[in-house]
């Protein structure tokens, strides 16, 4: 009697760890949602599970931050990067523009926009044209933290080969790994699993690269600690395999220790990472 108490002492605690978890995760990287417990079925394992609905106005959030202030030569300039107009791109250097131009509004840049929306053959124009591949946007951001967000590989990949730093942070302490589990997870807020499994390969792949050339998947966010606990929560145990294969410290963490006690694919999957490594 005494243990099945403490084992669902030891549950319920886990599952307070998790909601605690996802609650501010979620805060950090797709603003307020709402959670809610699913409960147990006959057709569902049983497990703890939290269904994920972004908030009313997070799109229109994204797009106010997505805003070029279009009416200027480098709003123009960072546009036509987003948009891969390789013609006007050069056309807008000629006229003496510099590649690293950053317009007002949200203070965005070309090689950045270029790196977030998949346009390898502009990001290597502006990189020739002597874009510096570890220049920050407005939002502290380099370009290939932007690529890793949207999970763009042959962006991400010319980036690097430019000398682009895999492990430069931004002030609150994200690096390019780490904007790879937040750009899943924004993706998930936004369609739910059917958009979030569109990029899951690469993701995967993308995360692949990074550690290939040195990241270190043990630099979190000052905020938000390890990003072990967005792939928990969001239940990307191939991308949360990844990490760990790489060395990513899964006991170190009370509240990782804590989801490790949970029944269901969470629980497993550290379980079998901690058993899988040492010292860790």
């Amino acid at each position: 009697m005494a243990r099945g108490k403490t084992l669902r002492w030891i549950a319920a605690l886990a599952g307070a760890a998790l909601i605690a978890t996802v609650a501010y995760t979620a805060l950090r990287f797709g603003g307020a949602v709402d959670l809610r417990e699913i409960t147990d079925t006959e057709d569902r394992p049983p497990g703890v599970r939290l269904e994920i609905e972004g908030p009313p106005g997070l799109e229109e959030t994204l797009a106010a931050k997505a805003e070029v202030a279009e009416d200027t030569p480098e709003g123009q300039l960072v546009l036509a990067a987003r948009d891969g107009d390789f013609e006007l791109v050069s056309a807008l250097l000629a006229e003496g523009l510099p590649p690293d131009a950053e317009e007002w509004r949200n203070g965005h840049r070309p090689l950045h926009q270029a790196a977030d929306a998949g346009q390898p053959a502009i990001v290597e124009l502006l990189l020739q044209a002597g874009a510096d591949p570890n220049g920050r946007d407005g939002q502290g951001q380099t370009a290939l933290m932007r690529a890793a967000a949207a999970a763009n590989l042959e962006a991400g990949r010319r980036l690097l080969d430019a000398g682009a730093e895999v492990n430069d942070r931004t002030e609150k302490g994200d690096t390019a790994l780490i904007q790879v589990v937040a750009g899943s997870f924004v993706r998930h807020l936004q369609g739910g699993n059917g958009l979030a499994a569109e990029k899951h390969a690469a993701e995967l792949e993308f995360a692949r690269m990074l550690f290939n050339d040195g990241a270190d998947p043990n630099l979190h966010s000052d905020e938000d600690g390890s990003p072990l606990k967005a792939m928990a929560i969001a239940q990307r145990i191939d991308l949360l395999t990844l990490f760990v294969e790489h060395g990513a410290h899964t006991r170190r963490d009370p509240e990782l220790v804590m989801l490790r006690m949970i029944p269901g694919a969470v629980g497993e999957a550290l379980r079998s990472a901690r058993a899988a490594t040492s010292g860790s």
